[in-house]
């Protein structure tokens, strides 16, 4: 442990801090380099909960990440993944997803057969825009084009085929209302 006493002002640590950051992960990818198998495995171990954590909030885009409005986005998504190969995605204020939720805009034309059927996606016309305040359970997946209306609650597990009218409660596969939030019937 370094003595307080040796520690320098904050203004002396601030201008030479970038420097000796960018000295000391030189000197951690050269040890890194060096490492055996066994000691690799042990750094990889200790490591795990933090990769794990931080991979639990990332967003991962397949796609254009232009195409991707979360701007106003106030809640985390956590591992959200969207697709954006055939449309924008937005989503608004919040809303908020369980885990491994899917927001896909892509798709083939069924009517190909082989390498262009893989071939054949659409550049636009399956945006999915999530409105104020929705709910996606972990495990939803939505696929485009779509407007989740406000306030609407998304069962886990549930796959999305089109538009789901604001403050209604849908499940399933395909997804179906199920009541209203307010608990009027349908």
């Amino acid at each position: 442990m370094v003595p307080l006493m040796n520690k320098k002002p904050e203004s002396e640590e601030s201008l030479s801090s970038s420097s000796e950051s960018e000295k000391a992960e030189s000197d951690f990818l050269s040890l890194l380099k060096t490492a055996k198998k066994k000691e690799l495995a042990v750094l990889a171990k200790l490591m795990m909960p933090y990769i794990a954590d931080a991979e639990l909030r990332q967003v991962r885009v397949w796609g254009d990440k232009s195409r991707v409005h979360l701007e106003r986005t106030t809640i985390s998504v956590n591992d959200l993944l969207v697709n954006t190969r055939s449309g924008h995605v937005t989503v608004e204020e919040e809303c908020f997803f369980g885990h491994r939720c899917m927001l896909l805009t892509g798709t083939h034309d069924y009517a190909k057969t082989g390498r262009e059927r893989l071939l054949a996606v659409p550049n636009e016309g399956r945006d999915i825009h999530v409105k104020r305040g929705v709910w996606l359970g972990s495990g939803v997946t939505v696929l485009g084009p779509a407007v989740i209306g406000e306030n609407a609650v998304i069962a886990a597990g549930s796959l999305v085929t089109g538009d789901v009218p604001p403050d209604t409660i849908v499940a399933g596969r395909p997804a179906k209302p199920v009541k209203r939030i307010d608990g009027e019937p349908l």
